[in-house]
């Protein structure tokens, strides 16, 4: 190998640690190739509870859920309530070296055998907006929505519609109005 060579090969070395410290720091101190699951801080703080980061935390792979200090406890809690049901070790991390916009990550202890290109879960409001429903039907899961927005989830997204509660003669009698419709 000549020198040249060898120059280039340091530098392709030194690119490659620069890459990984800095998804180090992205990932709340951890390498990407060990990342089960991921959240944004944004999907943390706007959205309910992720069933696939429940599941994460609930696979035998799972060592650490890491969870960024600087978020709301309330929104951490049932992460935090899972991980204690089955004693996984958790964390709540802070640092001026952490960059990005992940808020929680669940963590193996060893690198993956498959790793995903991207280990950040698809945020809840997609669904409904690339169905053609929008984030005003994703906002109001749980609440009573009319007969028409109801109907509209089961043809759309099936998968949804026990998240909804029809509203019946009375809630119409009573002055209810469909919390997606305002109808």
């Amino acid at each position: 190998m000549d020198k040249r060579e060898m120059i280039d090969e340091i530098e392709k070395n030194r690119m490659s640690f620069l890459k990984v410290q800095s998804e180090k720091n992205i990932f709340l101190g951890e390498y990407k190739e060990r990342i089960i699951a991921a959240l944004t801080k944004d999907q943390i703080i706007e959205d309910d509870v992720y069933p696939e980061i429940i599941a994460a935390i609930n696979e035998t792979r799972a060592y650490i859920l890491k969870m960024s200090r600087d978020l709301p406890l309330k929104k951490l809690k049932p992460y935090i309530a899972e991980a204690e049901k089955i004693k996984l070790k958790y964390q709540l991390v802070d640092g001026l070296a952490y960059s990005g916009n992940i808020g929680l990550i669940i963590a193996a202890k060893e690198a993956l055998k498959e790793t995903k290109e991207n280990v950040v879960i698809r945020d809840m409001d997609q669904d409904f907006i690339d169905a053609g429903l929008g984030e005003k039907f994703s906002k109001n899961k749980g609440k009573k929505i009319c007969d028409e927005c109801y109907e509209q989830v089961v043809k759309k997204l099936p998968q949804y519609k026990d998240e909804f509660k029809k509203m019946t003669i009375f809630d119409k009698i009573l002055g209810i109005k469909c919390a997606v419709c305002k109808k």
